[in-house]
């Protein structure tokens, strides 16, 4: 990209939410030796103040940093630190739980509309067996292991290898005991399990459809419901 008389590439300025950045800040502190395994960190409300946003918002990066490792939150002793700089060094700051979530909604709704504007019959009959399979799982157990099989199934139903990557890119970030904890802590009720089967299947239904904008709306609402329940709503 051209600017002024010098050329140089340049990457889109990413506007992140202030949760992320509060994450991001602490992560540089464990990083730095500043916080250390075993410190406790300030209450909800001293934090709040001292970076200037609303309790929710700590709430959010602190779950973040939980979900990343971190930090561990006990009842009644608050939230202490578990993560070391060594550990940092090696992992990385780049990639908070935030971001996974913020990467997944820009990505599968696309993924979603595409599926249904290409509606190839051999990737519409695998998306059905996929959610076919989900859904006998839940009607015999009320629960099922994982709903990644069908994310990936609308992903190569979009028949767009570079945003199927992409998605994949995402989702690599959701191993470890910590996720699978939060996963099954969010889906404890059988109204939340309920909720999301239904939602797989009107996906799908749009999807069948050639419906592209209802099945982006679905697979985007979806998204922030998981996301809510996982680590809490979005805060300024």
């Amino acid at each position: 990209m051209a600017t002024g008389s010098s050329k140089f590439e340049v990457t889109p300025v990413v506007k992140k939410s202030a949760a992320v950045q509060v994450a991001d800040q602490l992560v540089v502190a464990i990083r730095d030796g500043h916080l250390k395994p075993g410190d406790k960190l300030p209450p909800e409300r001293e934090l709040a103040q001292n970076f200037d946003v609303s309790r929710p918002t700590i709430r959010e990066a602190l779950a973040a940093l939980e979900l990343a490792g971190l930090a561990k939150s006990h009842k009644g002793r608050g939230t202490i630190v578990t993560g070391s700089s060594a550990v940092v060094a090696t992992w990385g700051v780049e990639v908070l739980p935030p971001q996974v979530f913020e990467a997944r909604l820009a990505i599968e709704p696309a993924l979603a509309a595409l599926a249904a504007e290409k509606r190839y019959p051999e990737d519409l009959d695998a998306l059905e067996s996929t959610l076919a399979e989900l859904e006998d799982e839940y009607a015999r157990t009320g629960a099922y292991v994982s709903d990644l099989p069908l994310h990936r199934a609308i992903a190569r139903a979009a028949r767009n290898p570079i945003l199927e990557k992409s998605l994949e890119e995402a989702l690599r970030h959701l191993d470890g005991p910590l996720w699978s904890e939060l996963r099954r802590r969010a889906l404890s009720t059988p109204s939340a399990r309920g909720g999301h089967v239904a939602e797989f299947r009107l996906v799908f239904e749009h999807i069948a459809a050639g419906r592209a904008e209802e099945a982006a709306d679905v697979w985007r609402q979806h998204l922030h419901l998981y996301r809510s329940e996982i680590i809490g709503s979005p805060s300024a």
